[in-house]
């Protein structure tokens, strides 16, 4: 890496891992200055786009697409080569992500209203074994996954193309048990909910729906359920926690972060760095 380079590397890092603002420099340049010559996915260009004007966050939901928030959990021992899956989608306008470790102590009727920023990133604390972080910048977000992972890293990303409800295990590739997960929060303004979960481990896993079509899915199973909703964890897998890892895909719209393990790109996945 050029002296400049690196100079641009640190200094970013630095007010990232702060969470700080660092509008002085442009964010091309750190993600070209971290991987050269790699393209930024389009999930995370999204951070570039610039927000509402004299608005900090618009609380605001955008419009959800059929493939940005899964809401299908099952356990570690049913992921194998030819098991068959329902993979359902949340179509909640007020919809967020959606899980046994995203939750929030004041309960709301979330097809009437959403929750805001300051709920979900400021008053929500993290949970057991959780680190988080709400990043509002492509910097800050990169910065908090080189703070957990280190710099030699991929971006990873589920590429279903259609919510075709059932599809079928083709494969299973155990990605390991460091990652880091960032999910696009429902506001106008882009901003991802970040965070690394103690006992995790990622998956790709190439599925094939019922009329042939192939697509790419990133499931992650939590191996620690302590630091989970206890009741929604018992009310969505019918058994008590601690018994078995419990899993759940990731949608279009969230990142998955891994040390660099040099992926092939199968089944038009988007494996971006």
């Amino acid at each position: 890496m050029e002296l400049q380079q690196l100079v641009i590397f640190l200094s970013v890092l630095s007010l990232a891992l702060a969470g700080e603002s660092y509008a002085s420099l442009p964010e091309e340049e750190y993600w070209e200055a971290v991987w050269p010559n790699t393209p930024i996915p389009s999930s995370l260009r999204e951070l570039l786009k610039p927000g509402p004007q004299g608005v900090e966050i618009d609380d605001l939901p955008m419009e959800i697409d059929d493939t940005q928030y899964p809401k299908t959990f099952f356990y570690e021992h049913e992921l194998y080569p030819g098991k068959t899956m329902n993979v359902q989608f949340s179509k909640r306008p007020f919809a967020q992500p959606y899980g046994v470790y995203f939750y929030m102590r004041d309960i709301k009727d979330v097809e009437k209203e959403g929750y805001t920023f300051d709920e979900v990133c400021v008053k929500k604390g993290p949970s057991k074994g959780e680190h988080k972080f709400c990043a509002k910048s492509l910097g800050t977000l990169i910065g908090f996954a080189i703070s957990k992972l280190g710099k030699d890293i991929q971006a990873l990303s589920s590429s279903f193309i259609d919510n075709h409800g059932q599809y079928t295990v083709e494969s299973v590739q155990n990605l390991g048990e460091k990652a880091v997960m960032c999910h696009r929060l429902n506001f106008q303004k882009v901003v991802f909910y970040c965070h690394e979960i103690h006992g995790t481990t990622a998956f790709m896993v190439p599925l094939v729906a019922n009329d042939g079509t192939k697509t790419q899915a990133l499931a992650v199973c939590h191996t620690d359920t302590s630091g989970m909703n206890q009741q929604m964890l018992h009310q969505i897998m019918k058994a008590d926690p601690g018994s078995n890892p419990v899993c759940h895909f990731l949608g279009n719209k969230a990142i998955l972060w891994v040390p660099n393990l040099g992926l092939d790109n199968g089944y038009n996945a988007n494996v971006v760095v």
